[in-house]
């Protein structure tokens, strides 16, 4: 394998990480294994992108879906909402709805995932998640308050690993890929579990996780 034409391309830099990780587990100095964990690095991003794309899209219309039931369908624009928001997460809503409202189905795809993340706090449980959370997740089996702080702390862990693959960052060395899996697939089940067992059927996550490189 022409290591040294790939480490030109790619940099010295981004192939350290995976070449020192071989020499500190394996004790061995390996351009060959260096580069076949570089390969799996990037098939297991790959393969994350699918149950993340199906977790993000799931989390953004159920918290639309609980904002609707207390706002109403075009809460983008009322202003009650609005002002319940920080500072921060108004003037990024603000900045989709002003000068022109496209509607909802515009807005939602438009917010980051922070911002639904946010939703998640505890400066909205009275107002949205006690009252609602078990229309929107009508499969968990916990109580409104247990279930927002679930979400939110699992929503951390899967973004940080999102954006750490959109990055192009390596993942091989975050200890706990199997149990992001893990909320993800709990997620989605709280929400529909139909979407779940199909989700589950076809990510292709577990098949690397257990044939590890290093």
């Amino acid at each position: 394998m022409p290591y040294r034409d790939i480490e030109k391309v790619l940099s010295p830099g981004r192939l350290f990480t995976y070449r020192n990780a071989v020499k500190t587990i394996l004790g061995v100095d390996s351009e060959d294994i260096t580069l076949k964990l570089y390969e799996w690095n990037a098939k297991l991003s790959g393969h994350f992108l699918f149950p993340l794309h199906i977790y993000e899209v799931m989390l953004r219309n159920a918290i639309s879906d609980a904002i609707s039931q207390r706002y109403g369908l075009d809460w983008p624009v009322n202003t009650v909402f609005q002002n319940s928001l920080p500072k921060k997460e108004k003037a990024d809503l603000l900045n989709l709805v002003t000068p022109t409202y496209d509607g909802l189905g515009k807005v939602v795809p438009e917010l980051n995932l922070y911002w639904f993340e946010s939703m998640l706090t505890q400066r909205h449980e009275a107002r949205i998640w006690k009252p609602y959370s078990s229309m929107t997740f009508p499969n968990a089996s916990v109580d409104a308050a247990n279930l927002r702080v679930i979400l939110n702390k699992e929503c951390k862990k899967i973004r940080k690993l999102r954006n750490r693959i959109a990055h192009h960052e390596p993942i091989f060395n975050q200890a706990n890929m199997q149990e992001i899996l893990g909320h993800i697939q709990t997620a989605v089940a709280f929400r529909c579990t139909t979407t779940e067992a199909w989700l589950m059927n076809c990510e292709q996550v577990s098949e690397l996780l257990i044939n590890p490189i290093i």
